[in-house]
């Protein structure tokens, strides 16, 4: 009975499940062939003068920068362009301004002479003169009165305008002579060609022709402050310009001059007499 196996139960009895073999994951490598990145097609670009490849995407985003950029320029030249406009105007509406500062009475009295004389335009006289005679003769003398104001009004408007136009001249004369004073006194060798190259100067930095006269006229410092200003700015485009390498003188020819070798004398070919003159000399010689 000892010699009975017992029976195995499912407790005790060690369930070996077969193993599952999961199939070996292929690692994907960066420098595989699938995954490599298609190359691109070159494109060539010319930036500062000289040219370059490069990838397509690069070269057009370039351009596209190049294009805001130019743009960008284009509209800031616009602006530029605009405010010259705008303060050569406001200059303008200035000076027009005080001019009529001088006779603002009178063009009011004007105005109000024409607004009744327009009434007057518009009545029929004849009709007037037959529905009430009197009061028709008291507006023509009426009539007569403003259109006599109206001319003395005008003619005083002519005569201030006049006036003002003849002490704007002399006041821009006398600032020019005051300017004229301080820049051969305070600038040393101020020239008309000096005075050309710091209005181009501060012209080509931006400042409105007419606003720099306007301002150097009043204020003559400014002038001096400019031409400073330039020739600093001539001095560091020296300084950072790179210099040219001298082209070396071309290297002198040699001449090579060859020496006259003797000819030697051809004995078959001499005369009896010299041949036995120079046969004895050569013999002479070797003793």
């Amino acid at each position: 009975m000892d010699d009975l196996e017992q029976p195995v139960t499912q407790d005790s009895a060690e369930v070996v499940e077969p193993a599952e073999h999961d199939e070996p994951q292929q690692e994907l490598d960066a420098d595989s062939p699938d995954l490599e990145t298609p190359e691109e097609d070159d494109e060539e670009v010319e930036v500062g003068g000289r040219k370059f490849a490069l990838p397509k995407s690069a070269a057009e985003t370039l351009k596209a920068e190049r294009l805001m950029q130019a743009d960008y320029t284009r509209k800031t030249q616009e602006v530029a362009e605009t405010r010259k406009q705008i303060e050569a105007r406001a200059a303008q509406v200035e000076s027009q301004a005080r001019e009529q500062q001088q006779y603002i009475g009178e063009i009011a009295k004007v105005q109000s002479i024409d607004e009744r004389l327009s009434q007057f335009a518009q009545l029929d006289w004849d009709a007037a003169i037959d529905n009430d005679p009197v009061q028709a003769m008291k507006w023509q003398q009426e009539h007569r009165a403003l259109q006599l104001a109206r001319d003395q009004a005008v003619n005083v408007i002519t005569q201030k305008q006049q006036q003002f136009a003849l002490n704007e001249q002399q006041a821009t004369a006398k600032q020019v002579q005051d300017a004229s004073a301080y820049f051969q006194r305070e600038i040393p060798n101020w020239t008309a060609e000096r005075d050309n190259q710091v209005a181009k100067f501060a012209v080509d930095s931006g400042i409105p022709a007419q606003a720099l006269a306007s301002v150097i006229l009043k204020h003559p410092q400014f002038a001096k402050i400019l031409h400073q200003a330039e020739l600093y700015t001539q001095l560091e485009k020296k300084q950072t310009a790179k210099p040219k390498t001298p082209t070396p003188p071309p290297a002198p020819v040699t001449r090579v001059s060859a020496s006259r070798a003797t000819a030697a004398k051809d004995l078959d070919k001499m005369p009896a007499d010299d041949w036995a003159k120079q046969f004895y000399a050569d013999r002479s010689k070797r003793r």
